[in-house]
């Protein structure tokens, strides 16, 4: 549907605005992918409405094996506090189970697994800044 240039409270976005599928609409924000939920009641979406809803993160960006151990790495798709851990080392998981939430730019961010596995280890603990790309969590493939 376009891509779309927007500057928030004096930081620059690159918003690139894709396909729609019932009610989620896939964006990429500044090269990080989200899925928008669009609201029911809501008019069809034009580029304007959908760069103005409030992108939240599902599924993190895709794993990348992590050196060594082929296991799967959770990372942050944008900076901000950890408000709380879902998961504990040794849980099982899979792409809709939620990891951890994340607060960013006022907004809370749901982290979800993006593989089936085994939580290996969780980097990171509630209250703590991350930057996008630092790494949250590790998960060992199933």
């Amino acid at each position: 549907m376009g891509t779309h240039k927007f500057k928030i409270d004096g930081k620059d976005f690159e918003v690139e605005v894709g396909t729609r599928l019932g009610s989620r609409v896939d964006v990429k924000v500044n090269g990080a992918n989200y899925a928008v939920e669009i609201e029911s009641g809501s008019a069809t979406p034009t580029p304007a409405p959908v760069a103005a809803a409030a992108p939240t993160p599902v599924p993190a960006a895709a794993p990348q094996p992590a050196a060594g151990g082929g296991g799967g790495e959770v990372r942050a798709p944008i900076s901000g506090v950890v408000l709380s851990i879902e998961v504990s080392a040794g849980q099982v998981v899979e792409p809709t189970s939620k990891i951890l939430l994340l607060e960013a730019m006022k907004m809370e961010n749901e982290i979800f697994a993006a593989m089936n596995g085994t939580v290996a280890q969780i980097h990171v603990q509630p209250q703590q800044e991350v930057r996008e790309g630092d790494l949250l969590a590790t998960i060992t493939p199933s």
